[in-house]
């Protein structure tokens, strides 16, 4: 146990001490029970979807850890939406691989390599369907273009 964290979190009183190693196995990425899992979210002690649970704001907040809040909630979609639409407006051209290395550290820090890889196909596709991107490449090799009309 990080003894630190788990001294910070023992000056809440409210929380006991199978809440503070719950917690500590949340910050360390280890899995949850069940038990464990709907206790602190009863409590609002942590926020995500199982498996990838991280602190609540208020518990980063007491803790210090307000950065690793952060880095572990998600932006809204528009955020990255955005993101794209800007730099293709700089660019004109983005690869996929270009796409990939502009958002890949701003995704949540809780999300695997398969799962950041997805994120950026659905967001690439939402762009694509509101007809404001093509693909001017190959699905392996894509190059990414804004369209004229928007």
């Amino acid at each position: 146990m990080n003894l630190d964290y788990a001294r910070l979190l023992a000056q809440n009183k409210a929380l006991s001490l199978e809440d503070i190693m719950a917690l500590d196995k949340v910050q360390k990425r280890k899995p949850l029970s069940n038990q464990d899992e709907k206790e602190l979210r009863r409590k609002k002690l942590i926020e995500g979807r199982k498996p990838n649970y991280f602190i609540s704001l208020h518990v980063a907040q007491k803790a210090g850890d307000k950065a690793g809040y952060t880095k572990n909630k998600a932006f809204d979609n528009q955020y990255y939406l955005d993101l794209i639409l800007k730099a293709l407006s700089q660019h004109s051209t983005m690869s996929g691989k270009d796409i990939d290395e502009l958002l890949w550290n701003k995704l949540p820090d809780w999300m695997t390599e398969i799962q950041r890889k997805k994120k950026i196909e659905h967001l690439l596709t939402e762009l694509r369907k509101f007809n404001k991107i093509i693909n001017k490449g190959t699905r392996k090799h894509s190059y990414w273009e804004l369209l004229s009309s928007f």
